[in-house]
C-alpha cells in the first residue's frame, strides 16, 4: 500500500503561489500527493456507485412503476454474475456526478463488474494500490465474459496492473482473454467481420470533418486505390497540394461518379494512353493470330543456325537492305502498332461521348444545410454563421459548400417567432423541425443525447380538453430516459424563460440548463426560491 501520510500542502499549490517558486524536490512531493489524492478518489468513486446500487436493487420497483409504459424497469448493466438494478435510479446518480446517463451506467457496470467478478483486483483498488482508470479498463474489455471466466483472468492479471506499462499491461490482458475463452474469441471475430459501416464525426472549428469506413478488406482496399488513383490524376492536372490533400479532394469528386469516370476516362497517363514506342514492356503482348513478331537483334544472336523448309520464308536478316514486313493493320485499316492501347483511346472517346450526353445535375447529391444567421452579417455580406452538427462558420465558407449539390432554397426559418399552438397532444412536422433548430440537443442536465431522435416533451404534462397545449413555449427535446424519468418518477422540470429549463432531482438539487450549459445550484435557500419562483402561472379563466 502507498504511504498516506503525506498529503498535498495547500500553502503551497494555493492561489497567488508560483509553482516556479518550488524546489524539485517539493514538485515532486506536491505531484506524488496529487497521484495518490486521483487514486483515492477514482477508487472512492467506484466503491460508493456500488453500494448507490446496491441501496436500489430491482426487486424494490414499485410495482405501479412496472405497470407503467415506461416506468422503472430492471436493468442489469454489469457483466454475468452481478446484481440488476431499478433503471430510474441511475438518472438520479447522473445528476450528482454532473454526466449524462449513459455514462453514469458505464461506471455502476464498472464497479459492479470489479467487485463481483475481480475480487483480488477489487481488494488492490479498495487499498488505492492501482488507479481506477487501469481497473475501469479491464473491467470493459472482459465484460462479455462468464463470471468464472473473469475470476481466471482476476488470478492472472490482478497482481500485474501497476507494475506493467499500459501497453503491456493491455497486451497481457488480451493474451489472457484469448486463452480463457478461445472458442468464443473465433465467433467473436467473425461478428466483427460483419460489423460494418460509414460513419462521420462532428466537425472542428474550420469546417473539416472527418469520416471512418469500416468495410470487408477488398472493398477498402479498392476505394482506397480508387481515391488514390484519381489523387494521382490530380497531379498530373496541375493539383500543387500535398498526397493528404489531394486525396482528400478525390474523395469529393467520387461523391459525383460522372466527375469520377470523366477524370478517369480523360486522363493521359503515359503508361496508358500513351506509350513510348521505344518501349515494348508498355505495350500488351498480342496474341498470335493479332500480329506476328518480328525477333530481334539478340534473339538472332543467341538462336542456332539451322535448316529451314523450302516453303516457309526465311528469317529476318537484320543486315537485309529489305523492307520489314509491316506492322498489323487494325479494323479501320490503319497501321496499328499497338492495338490495344488504340482500343483503349477509342473506348475512352465513347466513354466521353457518351458521358456529354448525361446531364452531371443527376449525379449531384441534394443537400439540406441549416444555416443560424443574423441580420447583421445579411446586410454586410461578412460573418460568423452556425450550420447545424457542424457549429460555426465564415459566411462565405458555407457558400462554397454548396458549389457541387442540388441546392433547393427554403423560406427563412425565423426561430424568434413562435408558429401557431395546436390542440393535438402530436407535435406538427414544422414545430418539430423549429424545436430541433432551437435545441439541437436533450436539456435534460449534462445529457449527452442530441440529434433529432430525441423526445419532445410537454413542459406542462398535457391534459385532454384543454386547447393550445402543444406550443414551442411548452416543449423541450430531451432523451428517452430522461423523458420517463420526468414522466413517471420524481424528477421535475420548469421553463423558466425561452431556452432556459430548471431541473429539480428526487433529493431537492437543483439544476440550470440554458445555452451555456447545465449549473448545479444546488439544495440550497437560493435554489429552492428559484425553483419556486419559475412556477408556471396559471391562465386567466
Amino acid at each position: 500500500m502507498i504511504d498516506g501520510s503525506r498529503l498535498i500542502d495547500t500553502t503551497l499549490t494555493g492561489p497567488g503561489v508560483d509553482p516556479a517558486c518550488l524546489t524539485t524536490d517539493q514538485l515532486l512531493t506536491q505531484i506524488e500527493a496529487a497521484d495518490r489524492l486521483e487514486r483515492v478518489t477514482g477508487a472512492n468513486r467506484l466503491q460508493l456507485a456500488a453500494t448507490f446500487a446496491d441501496q436500489h436493487p430491482a426487486d424494490g420497483i414499485a410495482p405501479h412503476q412496472l405497470a407503467l409504459p415506461g416506468g422503472d424497469r430492471p436493468i442489469h448493466p454489469g457483466g454475468d454474475g452481478t446484481p440488476e438494478l431499478a433503471r430510474f435510479c441511475v438518472t438520479d446518480l447522473a445528476g450528482t456526478l454532473h454526466k449524462s446517463t449513459g455514462t453514469t451506467e458505464r461506471i455502476i457496470a464498472d464497479a459492479l463488474d470489479l467487485r463481483h467478478r475481480f475480487p483480488r483486483l477489487w481488494a488492490r483498488l479498495c487499498h488505492y494500490e492501482v488507479a481506477a482508470l487501469d481497473c475501469q479498463t479491464i473491467a470493459r474489455h472482459t465484460h462479455h465474459l462468464t463470471v468464472e471466466q473473469a475470476l481466471e483472468v482476476d488470478r492472472s492479471i490482478a497482481e500485474l496492473v501497476g507494475r506493467f506499462s499500459y501497453g503491456r499491461l493491455m497486451s497481457q490482458l488480451d493474451a489472457v482473454i484469448i486463452r480463457v475463452d478461445a472458442d468464443n474469441i473465433a465467433k467473436l471475430a467473425e461478428q466483427a467481420a460483419e460489423d460494418v459501416g460509414v460513419w462521420i464525426n462532428q466537425s472542428n472549428d474550420h469546417g473539416i470533418k472527418g469520416m471512418f469506413i469500416k468495410a470487408k478488406t477488398p472493398a477498402v482496399i479498392r476505394f482506397y486505390a480508387q481515391v488514390a488513383r484519381i489523387a494521382d490524376i490530380l497531379a498530373r492536372c496541375g493539383h500543387t497540394g500535398t498526397k493528404d490533400e489531394r486525396m482528400a479532394a478525390a474523395v469529393d469528386i467520387l461523391a459525383n461518379p460522372l466527375d469520377a469516370v470523366r477524370m478517369i476516362a480523360e486522363d493521359t497517363e503515359p503508361t496508358l494512353f500513351d506509350p513510348d514506342p521505344d518501349d515494348d514492356s508498355l505495350c500488351p503482348e498480342p496474341a498470335a493470330s493479332d500480329t506476328v513478331r518480328r525477333p530481334s537483334a539478340s534473339d538472332q544472336a543467341g538462336s542456332q543456325p539451322h535448316d529451314h523448309d523450302a516453303s516457309e520464308p526465311p528469317p529476318d536478316d537484320p543486315d537485309s537492305e529489305d523492307e520489314p514486313p509491316p506492322d498489323p493493320q487494325g479494323d479501320d485499316g490503319t497501321t496499328d502498332r499497338f492495338p490495344r492501347v488504340d482500343q483503349d483511346h477509342r473506348l475512352a472517346e465513347l466513354a466521353l461521348a457518351a458521358i456529354g450526353q448525361i446531364d452531371p445535375a443527376k449525379f449531384r447529391p441534394d443537400a439540406t444545410l441549416y444555416v443560424h444567421i443574423a441580420k447583421e452579417t445579411l446586410d454586410t455580406g461578412l460573418g460568423v454563421t452556425r450550420v447545424e452538427d457542424i457549429g460555426p462558420m465564415v459566411s462565405t465558407l458555407v457558400a462554397d459548400w454548396l458549389g457541387n449539390c442540388n441546392l433547393t432554397v427554403k423560406p427563412v426559418v425565423d426561430l424568434s417567432v413562435d408558429l401557431t399552438p395546436v390542440d393535438s397532444y402530436e407535435i406538427p412536422r414544422a414545430m418539430r423541425e423549429r424545436l430541433f433548430l432551437k435545441y439541437p440537443g436533450s436539456m435534460f442536465p449534462f445529457s449527452g443525447s442530441i440529434g433529432r431522435r430525441l423526445d419532445l416533451d410537454h413542459n406542462i404534462p398535457y391534459v385532454d380538453g384543454i386547447p393550445a397545449q402543444t406550443r414551442e413555449d411548452n416543449l423541450g427535446p430531451t432523451g428517452r430516459r430522461e423523458h420517463n424519468v420526468i414522466t413517471h418518477a420524481l424528477w421535475k422540470r420548469r421553463r423558466a424563460e425561452p431556452g432556459t429549463f430548471l431541473f429539480r432531482a428526487p433529493d431537492g438539487r437543483v439544476f440550470l440548463v440554458n445555452a451555456t450549459g447545465g449549473h448545479d445550484l444546488g439544495r440550497g435557500q437560493f435554489a429552492q426560491h428559484i425553483w419556486h419562483t419559475s412556477a408556471p402561472i396559471p391562465e386567466a379563466g
